[in-house]
């Protein structure tokens, strides 16, 4: 079972899309392997100003890439590489059994994002 925040993020999807002018990149997964997501940030005086993402999975990954995004803008980048699955599972509000794997994921691309 989804929870209401879950629903909430899939269905808004505010950060979805390629950030064209994005300085830092950073992704998870396999394409064609289950879920894949990947992020792009614009990153000024250490501080991320915008994010958006992309991914190739179910409801929760997506809703998971969209919690990460959303939390990261307006913070340091070197918060960035402290996010860990527990963070993400908590910003959507639980995720369904089995799919603990998404969460992880989209800590796991946060974590990654490197400069272009």
């Amino acid at each position: 079972m989804y929870s209401d925040r879950l629903r909430e993020l899939f269905h808004s999807r505010t950060h979805a899309g390629k950030l064209e002018d994005a300085t830092h990149y950073g992704e998870a997964g396999i394409p064609g392997q289950g879920p894949y997501i990947q992020i792009w940030l614009r990153v000024a005086e250490g501080q991320v100003e915008a994010t958006r993402f992309k991914t190739y999975g179910c409801p929760a990954a997506i809703s998971c890439a969209e919690a990460v995004a959303a939390w990261s803008e307006g913070q340091p980048l070197a918060a960035l590489s402290g996010i860990t699955a527990r963070d993400v599972i908590d910003w959507v509000g639980g995720v369904p059994e089995g799919k603990e794997h998404c969460s992880e994921l989209a800590a796991l691309c946060l974590i990654s994002t490197r400069a272009k």
